[in-house]
């Protein structure tokens, strides 16, 4: 063995006196050189893939957040900013402002990729929403940016931060780092791994969500305040949380864009109401019915019957009513006064068969009372 090593060293010293010493920093030059060559096409293509050829939704889907009145879109934070326009129902106006929620997305996908589903949210409640560029469209090295929202927006006074798969995730730390400035917490399609406390937060997974790690979710739901609102959309799935398509390991969804983002916007709409008294009032009469039609608190004269109004009720649009369930109603149109049951807009169904209908319904035959 010694003699091999002293063959070896003899070799390695000969060379290195037949090599030039400028040789020899020409041929490391050479090596840093395709080294950083190499770091440098690795970083483009990581750029490329996640920023250039990020998730975006389709033009027409944009041209058509753009061309609604109840809600304006503007530029800012790299991203968007949208909020109630003078179009927009007074009531609504009036239940959302002084509300900002601050929105990060998933990753890989582009800001815009949410104007649908933020402006059915704005549309619903009336607050303004921010979805800010991330860094290479990924939260995780933008974790700080609603610093720069909440610094240059002064007329908001209940901050809410939220954010979509990863962009949850990163959302969760940075209401950890700083529940003095944070009132609230929405996470679609996400869990935190981090403990958030002190604050009312909204946690809303899709049903056909087969992005979410399911298991990590379960495992990190402690992570979230006790009282949490955990909100399930039946036949929606991860990308729904937005507008686009082909996220790998993505699951079909069993309803549209649209009605997807109906019903996480009415679940917002719900948990806004619920924690912060921030309802959309309705002139209507207030009652809470049981499945079996029978109403168990006054409520002004109602006539023979009560249809739920669909465009009055916030908080069970779209989701199944439970044994107990607050609406707003209003009196029954000529048409229905006679009829004990009805689905709006779809073929009749008596409500005693069918203890979970939609709102829209109507709910109950219920007697006349006293104003």
């Amino acid at each position: 063995m010694c003699v091999l090593e002293g063959v070896l060293s003899s070799f390695v010293d000969g060379v290195r006196d037949r090599v030039p010493s400028w040789s020899r920093r020409r041929w490391l030059g050479v090596v840093a050189a395709g080294v950083l060559g190499v770091l440098v096409l690795a970083a483009a293509g990581f750029w490329v893939y996640f920023g250039v050829l990020g998730f975006h939704a389709p033009v027409e889907v944009t041209e058509s957040v753009r061309a609604n009145g109840n809600v304006s879109v503007e530029r800012a934070y790299g991203g968007f900013v949208l909020g109630p326009t003078e179009e927009l129902d007074a009531e609504t106006r009036r239940a959302g402002e002084g509300v900002g929620v601050v929105f990060y997305p998933g990753g890989r996908v582009a800001p815009d990729a949410y104007l649908s589903s933020a402006a059915r949210v704005v549309e619903e409640t009336g607050v303004t929403v921010f979805v800010p560029k991330m860094r290479a469209n990924l939260a995780v090295l933008s974790q700080g940016k609603a610093n720069a929202v909440l610094a240059g927006e002064n007329g908001v006074e209940t901050w809410v931060v939220g954010g979509h798969s990863l962009g949850g995730a990163m959302a969760c730390r940075y209401a950890n780092a700083n529940p003095d400035r944070v009132d609230g917490l929405v996470l679609v399609g996400a869990y935190c791994d981090r403990p958030v406390r002190g604050m009312p937060a909204l946690s809303v997974v899709g049903s056909r969500d087969a992005v979410l790690d399911r298991e990590r979710f379960a495992e990190t739901r402690g992570n979230l305040p006790a009282n949490a609102s955990v909100v399930r959309i039946d036949g929606m799935n991860h990308s729904q949380a937005g507008w686009y398509y082909g996220q790998a390991g993505g699951q079909s969804a069993r309803i549209g864009y649209s009605t997807a983002h109906d019903r996480l916007a009415a679940a917002v709409a719900d948990w806004l109401c619920t924690e912060y008294d921030r309802c959309v009032r309705s002139d209507e009469a207030n009652a809470t019915f049981p499945a079996e039609g029978m109403a168990r608190s006054s409520a002004p004269a109602l006539g023979s019957s009560a249809f739920v109004d669909a465009v009055s009720v916030r908080s069970r649009r779209t989701f199944p009513l439970g044994s107990w369930t607050t609406v707003t109603v209003t009196r029954s149109p000529g048409s229905r006064e006679t009829s004990p049951f009805a689905m709006r807009n779809t073929s009749a169904s008596p409500l005693d068969h069918s203890p979970s209908l939609p709102a829209g319904s109507l709910l109950a035959s219920a007697p006349p009372m006293p104003p």
